[in-house]
């Protein structure tokens, strides 16, 4: 695109629609929840092109990099994982067994029920306790990123991925896959959600 028309739409207009089309992408998420199968999927797509629509304005705009857009994505992006810290905690305490008799039942394949019955106890534990330990450090992360004075915070979001990228690859190296134990569900865990992390930054920032 043309160095004058960036120029041009740079600033609160653009950044005015941005925020309008996040907005409504909010609202038909919460629309997602209370609704039948049908209209689930045009509700879903429909909040997939404004998606579409918000990431193609901030990477052809050359939007501020450490304005409200970054801040409302930011935001968004610790309540995803604090979501899924608690759920991941809770799973710890719930144990496979008992999603596996849940009202999951019938949506499991009778061969993954008995694969998921075999998983030792302690590896389940580990596992479940690592990941959610592992998305509190990336909230806490997140948080200082929302409270410093730096300009361009995406720069941060990036040095944050390979943070995690290398984190990863630190933990993977201590993994022993024949140990069953809880430290070996622990790293796995951990290793897991620092590389869902890296995912969602990714695509909540098309970097």
């Amino acid at each position: 695109m043309p160095e004058y028309r960036k120029k041009m739409f740079r600033g609160a207009k653009i950044e005015d629609c941005i925020l309008d089309f996040i907005s409504m992408e909010k609202e038909l998420n919460k629309m997602h929840r209370n609704t039948g199968e049908d209209e689930k999927q045009f509700l879903l797509g429909m909040s997939q092109a404004y998606r579409f629509v918000v990431n193609r304005l901030t990477r052809e705009f050359d939007y501020v990099k450490g304005g409200d857009v970054v801040k409302l994505k930011v935001e968004e992006l610790i309540r995803i994982f604090r979501k899924s810290a608690t759920a991941t905690q809770e799973q710890s305490k719930t144990g496979v067994a008992n999603l596996v008799e849940g009202k999951y039942y019938n949506e499991i394949p009778e061969e993954a029920k008995k694969e998921l019955l075999e998983i030792p106890e302690d590896l389940q534990v580990g596992l479940y306790e690592g990941m959610s330990h592992g998305y509190e450090k990336i909230i806490i992360d997140l948080e200082l990123l929302l409270e410093s004075s730096q300009t361009d915070k995406v720069a941060s979001i990036e040095e944050m991925m390979l943070k995690y990228k290398k984190t990863a690859a630190i933990l993977k190296g201590k993994i022993n896959e024949d140990e069953t134990d809880y430290r070996s569900g622990y790293l796995q865990g951990e290793m897991s959600s620092y590389l869902l992390a890296v995912e969602e930054l990714q695509g909540s920032f098309e970097l």
